[in-house]
């Protein structure tokens, strides 16, 4: 009875999802979900494809949070650089559960909505005696660590085109833990929209850095050209 919940539940969520992101830049046909459900394909993607895509994910979520993080600390933004850290930690250890990447997800837009406003704030490189002075080498090095996140991002797609296509169901039948699946499910849902999120910011911090003298990594501006 539970497996039959899980399954029903599963294929649900698949449902609610799949036409959301049919014309997005991920989709779950390139991630391995959402097709074909033959036990040799789902072998082959329970052990490989959708471990990659966790790792793939979870990895450039760290480095987003750590960019985020270093960007808040730079620009005297102590509370949003903690709310980064603590996000963080919820991807250490095991496979996060669906609740946590959503917790994560939703730091991750509110850091950037700060950010944002406070590149924004200090346009053409004014300031006043209220306003912390910028630390350049922190932006520097948030800048280089979203850019690796914004990497990581976009690689997912090409990382993770040859997994066997594959549903949330015969992920279960081929023996996947249930929170796997769903995480998988979740990842393939969300990564589009928080790609162009991502992109969206690091954009305005390389602006920011620009016209503030402040040094460009190589990695943010290849992120930029390799998303567009």
């Amino acid at each position: 009875m539970i497996k039959r919940v899980l399954l029903v539940s599963l294929l649900a969520s698949a449902g609610l999802f799949a036409s959301g992101v049919s014309n997005a830049q991920l989709n779950l046909k390139q991630f391995g979900i959402g097709g074909g459900d033959t036990s040799a394909d789902a072998g082959a993607a329970s052990s490989g494809g959708v471990s990659q895509l966790l790792q793939t994910y979870v990895g450039a979520n760290q480095q987003v949070l750590s960019g985020q993080s270093s960007l808040a600390s730079a620009m005297g933004l102590s509370s949003a650089a903690g709310q980064a850290q603590q996000a963080a930690g919820l991807l250490s250890g095991g496979t996060p559960s669906v609740s946590q990447l959503t917790q994560v997800g939703s730091t991750q837009q509110s850091l950037s909505q700060t950010l944002t406003q406070a590149f924004a704030s200090r346009a053409g490189g004014a300031s006043n005696a209220s306003q912390t002075p910028v630390n350049k080498q922190a932006f520097t090095d948030g800048l280089s660590s979203l850019g690796k996140g914004v990497s990581q991002y976009s690689s997912l797609q090409s990382s993770l085109g040859s997994i066997g296509q594959m549903n949330p169901a015969s992920l279960l039948q081929a023996g996947m833990n249930p929170q796997t699946a769903q995480s998988a499910s979740y990842i393939a849902q969300s990564a589009p929209g928080q790609l162009q999120s991502l992109m969206s910011t690091l954009s305005s911090a390389v602006q920011f850095a620009t016209s503030h003298g402040i040094s460009v990594p190589s990695i943010a501006k290849s992120a930029l050209g390799g998303g567009q």
